[in-house]
C-alpha cells in the first residue's frame, strides 16, 4: 500500500477558526465553548495521522466540526488527491462511530444565523457536553457476590473498606429481591444525600420508593418520571427514559451516590448517558447477571463510561506520578497577541513566540538542569518544533522533531528511538501520536502558550504515566507576559495549586507532600535543579473559564429579568453598568454577572422578572404595548393561536403556513404584504424554510426572550409555556386575537 502523506488541518486562516469558535460559544455560551478541542488527533483506517478542526464530546458520542475553504474543491486550485484524502479522513471518523459536521468558510461568514441555528439542532439531544478527559485514569471499580438476602451486612462492610481504598464504583452481583434494596439504600445512607436511584420500570420505582420511606423516614423522596420531575429532593428515584429526556435541567455534580439497578442494562445508550453524565462520589450497580449477553464485564462498561478521575485526584490517589515544577519567566509579551476563546491567533502567536532568544532559554534551561533526562519540548508549530530541535542538536543533546503531520513510518522510527534511549528529547508541535505511550518520560518543557485547557492536560498527560524508578514528573512552564485573560495554561491553574517554590510538588499524594515539608527533597533529580527553597511564592491561578461557569451571561440575564434583547448589553456599553466580567474574544464581547447581582440589577434599572404569578398580565402587557418596526410579532400571535394543540403546542410546519397565509391573504387583496423592503413583502418568492428562519430569528425570539414560549428543534414544535398556557381561557384567547388584530391595523394604517 502506498503510504498517504498525512494532510493539514482543513482550515486555509484563523478567521475561519474564529468564526466558528464565536458562533458556537454564542449558541451554547462561551462556557461550553471551552470544551472544543482544535487540531484534534485521530488515526484513519489505513493508520494514518489526522486532524480534526475541533471535536467535542458529548456523553458516550463523539463528534468533529469541519470547516472548508471555498477553494478546496473549485477549478483552478481543485485537488482531486486533496478531495479524495479529505473523504478517506472523514470517512474514516464516521466508520470510527463519530459523528460529523462540515460548514465553509463562506457560511460561517455570510450566513451566521443558519449556522448558529443548525449548531442548535445537531446538539439538541445532547444534555451534556463533556471534557476530553479520556487520557486521564479510569475511577478504580471493584464487583462482588452476595447473598442480599441473608449476608447484608457483609455487603456494607465490603463496600465501606472499597470505598476507604479509593474505589469509586461498585457492582453487586446476584443482587434480586428486598436485600439487594436494602442494602444499597443502607450504604447510600451511609454516604449521604443527595441519591440518584435509576431503573428502567415504574414498577422498580414504586417499589423502591416505598422502601426508602420504610427505612429512611428523614430523607424526603422525589420521582422523575413521566409529568413528575423533582430532581432536589434527597432521594431522587428515576426511569432511565424520563431521565434522559431532562438531563440538561440538571447539575451533573448535583448527587452524591448513584444507583443503578438491573445494572446489566448498561450497555444501552440510554444508561450510558447517565454514567456519563453525572459525577457522584460513589455508584452502585446492583445486578443479578454479571455479564453482558455478548461476555464483556458490566462492571468494564460503568469503568468505560463514566466521568475520569480529575488530573489531581488520580495523582493523590496514586494513580499517576506527582508533578514539580519550575517557572521560566520571559520577557515575551503576549498582551497584544489576539485569542478567542479557546486560542491565540495562530500567526500571532507564532510571530511572538518563534524568536531566537526564546528558543535559547529553553535550550539553555534543560542543558543547566536535566541533561540527559528523556524529556518532550512541546513546540507551537512544525517549524517551530524543527528550529528546537536542531538547536538541541548543535548543543550536544540527541533530539529529534515529532509531528504527527509526518510520515506514519518515519515517526514511528523517531517515537521508537526515543523509547530505547537513544534520543533524549522529542520536541513536538501537537499531541504526538494517538496511543502513543512513553511512561518514563520525566520532564516536559511547556514552551507553546495555550489558552485551552483541554490541550495542556493532554499534553501534560504525556509524562504522568507511572514507570519503574520514576519518582515524578517535572514540569517546566515558560511564562511570557501576559493579561489576567488571556494568561496561557500552566500546571499551577491545571491543579488549582497557586503556591510556588521551585522544584516544589505542584500535586502528589498528601503524605509524600507532608513528608518533604519536614525533610527537604530526597529525589535527585530535583536536587542537581540546584534551585530549591524554603519558602513559597504565590501564583496567580486565576482562570476566567471556570470563574464564568457559575455566572450569568448578559443575554441569560436580560431574559430572567424579562429584559429586551440588548437591553442590559447597551447599558454595559453606555457605562451604566458594571460586568463582573468583560471578555473581548475575537469579533465579540462578552459580560459576565454574578447571580447574586441579579435582584440589585433588576431595581436598578426597574426590570420585573416574569414568573409564574405574574405571566399572565405580563403577557397581556407586552402584547398591548410590543414596538413594532414590523407587522410579524402580532401576526404569529395569531399564527399561534391558530395553530396550537389542547397542551399549547404548535408544530413549526403548520405554523409557518398560518403566517404564510396572513401575507398572502393581503397581496391576493391587492394589499401590500408588508412594508418598504421587509422580507415578507415577497412573499411569493419565499421557501418555507427561509419564512421559518425568519419566525424563529425576529418575532419568536422576542416571545422568547420573556419567557412566553419555547422552541423544540428537534421536534419542529413551538409551544406556550405551560405556566402562561394553564393560565389562559377562551376569553382570554379571544381577547388575544382582538389585541393581535388591533396592533396589526393600527401598523398599516401608519
Amino acid at each position: 500500500m502506498n503510504e498517504r502523506p498525512p494532510q493539514p488541518s482543513s482550515l486555509p486562516s484563523t478567521q475561519p477558526e474564529d468564526d466558528f469558535i464565536s458562533l458556537f460559544a454564542e449558541v451554547f455560551g462561551l462556557e461550553k465553548a471551552q470544551l472544543l478541542a482544535p487540531e484534534f488527533p485521530v488515526l484513519d483506517i489505513e493508520g494514518g495521522a489526522r486532524f480534526i478542526d475541533f471535536a467535542l464530546r458529548a456523553d458516550n458520542k463523539w463528534i468533529a466540526f469541519e470547516v472548508d475553504g471555498p477553494t478546496h474543491y473549485q477549478p483552478p486550485a481543485f485537488d482531486r488527491n486533496k478531495y479524495e484524502d479529505d473523504l478517506l479522513r472523514q470517512n474514516s471518523l464516521i466508520h470510527q462511530g463519530w459523528q460529523v459536521y462540515r460548514w465553509t468558510d463562506h457560511e460561517l461568514d455570510q450566513h451566521r444565523e443558519r449556522v448558529k441555528e443548525q449548531l442548535a439542532l445537531f446538539l439538541e439531544r445532547v444534555p451534556g457536553l463533556l471534557d476530553m478527559d479520556d487520557f486521564l485514569p479510569k475511577q478504580r471499580a471493584c464487583k462482588a457476590d452476595f447473598n442480599l438476602r441473608t449476608h447484608q451486612s457483609e455487603a456494607l462492610d465490603w463496600l465501606g473498606s472499597i470505598r476507604a481504598e479509593g474505589t469509586t464504583i461498585a457492582l453487586l452481583g446476584h443482587a434480586t429481591g428486598s436485600g439487594k434494596t436494602f442494602t444499597a439504600i443502607e450504604d447510600a445512607r451511609r454516604v449521604g444525600q443527595p441519591v440518584l436511584y435509576v431503573a428502567h420500570t415504574k414498577n422498580l420505582i414504586r417499589q423502591t420508593e416505598r422502601a426508602v420511606a420504610e427505612q429512611w423516614p428523614e430523607v424526603t423522596t422525589g420521582v422523575i418520571q413521566g409529568g413528575r420531575f423533582e430532581p432536589d429532593a434527597g432521594f431522587v428515584l428515576a426511569t432511565v427514559q424520563s431521565l434522559c429526556n431532562r438531563l440538561s435541567d440538571i447539575d451533573p455534580a448535583c448527587f452524591r451516590y448513584l444507583i443503578i439497578d438491573e445494572a446489566h442494562h448498561a450497555a444501552a445508550d440510554s444508561y450510558q448517558q447517565v454514567l456519563a453524565y453525572f459525577r457522584p462520589v460513589f455508584t452502585l450497580g446492583l445486578t443479578a447477571t454479571p455479564e453482558r449477553p455478548d461476555g464483556k464485564p458490566i462492571l468494564d462498561v460503568f469503568r468505560d463510561t463514566a466521568h475520569r478521575l480529575s488530573l489531581k485526584e488520580a495523582i493523590e490517589r496514586g494513580e499517576l506520578v506527582p508533578i514539580r515544577c519550575v517557572r521560566v519567566k520571559t520577557n515575551v509579551d503576549l498582551s497584544r497577541v489576539r485569542f478567542n476563546a479557546i486560542q491565540y491567533q495562530r500567526k500571532d502567536l507564532e510571530q511572538a513566540i518563534t524568536i531566537p532568544a526564546r528558543d535559547e532559554l529553553i535550550v539553555q534551561t534543560y542543558l543547566d538542569h536535566v541533561r540527559g533526562r528523556k524529556a518532550v519540548t512541546f513546540a507551537v508549530n512544525v517549524r517551530h518544533g524543527e528550529a528546537l530541535a536542531e538547536r538541541y542538536r548543535t548543543r550536544g543533546v540527541p533530539a529529534r522533531a515529532v509531528s504527527g503531520r509526518m510520515p506514519s513510518r518515519e515517526r514511528d522510527e523517531v517515537l521508537d528511538a526515543f523509547a530505547r534511549g537513544k534520543l533524549h528529547m522529542l520536541c513536538a508541535c501537537d499531541l504526538l501520536n494517538e496511543g502513543w505511550d512513553c511512561p518514563d518520560i520525566e520532564v516536559l518543557l511547556m514552551a507553546r502558550p495555550t489558552l485551552s485547557k483541554i490541550i495542556y492536560l493532554q499534553q501534560l498527560g504525556r509524562g504522568t504515566r507511572k514507570a519503574q524508578g520514576k519518582e515524578c514528573l517535572l514540569v517546566f512552564d515558560f511564562v511570557d507576559n501576559a493579561g489576567r485573560y488571556n494568561q496561557s495554561w500552566n500546571v499551577h491553574r491545571a491543579t488549582g495549586n497557586p503556591q510556588y517554590r521551585p522544584g516544589g510538588f505542584v500535586a502528589a499524594p498528601k503524605d509524600r507532600i507532608e513528608e518533604e515539608a519536614l525533610t527537604g527533597p530526597q529525589d535527585p533529580l530535583i536536587l542537581n535543579l540546584g534551585l530549591w527553597t524554603e519558602h513559597y511564592e504565590e501564583i496567580d491561578v486565576f482562570d476566567w473559564q471556570s470563574a464564568i461557569k457559575d455566572m450569568l451571561p448578559v443575554a441569560e440575564l436580560e431574559r430572567q429579568l424579562a429584559a429586551s434583547e440588548g437591553y442590559l448589553r447597551n447599558k454595559v456599553l453606555q457605562g451604566e453598568l458594571e460586568p463582573d466580567h468583560d471578555l473581548a474574544l475575537g469579533r465579540r464581547r462578552y459580560f459576565y454577572f454574578a447571580k447574586a447581582r441579579k435582584q440589585a440589577i433588576a431595581d436598578q434599572f426597574g426590570l420585573k422578572p416574569v414568573i409564574a404569578a405574574n405571566i399572565r398580565e405580563r403577557f397581556f402587557a407586552f402584547c398591548e404595548d410590543m414596538d413594532m418596526s414590523a407587522s410579524y410579532k402580532p401576526v404569529l400571535l395569531l399564527a399561534l393561536l391558530d395553530s396550537v394543540d389542547d397542551e399549547g403546542k404548535a408544530q413549526l410546519g403548520e405554523l409557518t403556513s398560518a403566517f404564510r397565509d396572513f401575507y398572502l391573504q393581503r397581496s391576493n387583496c391587492g394589499l401590500p404584504a408588508e412594508k418598504g423592503k421587509l422580507r415578507m413583502t415577497r412573499v411569493t418568492e419565499l421557501s418555507e424554510s427561509e419564512i421559518q428562519r425568519l419566525i424563529l430569528e425576529m418575532p419568536f425570539k422576542k416571545y422568547a426572550q420573556r419567557g412566553f414560549v419555547d422552541y423544540a428543534r428537534d421536534l419542529a414544535q413551538l409551544r406556550i409555556v405551560p405556566a402562561l398556557w394553564k393560565r389562559l381561557d377562551a376569553n382570554d384567547h379571544q381577547r388575544l386575537r382582538e389585541i393581535a388584530k388591533t396592533r396589526i391595523d393600527e401598523y398599516f394604517q401608519r
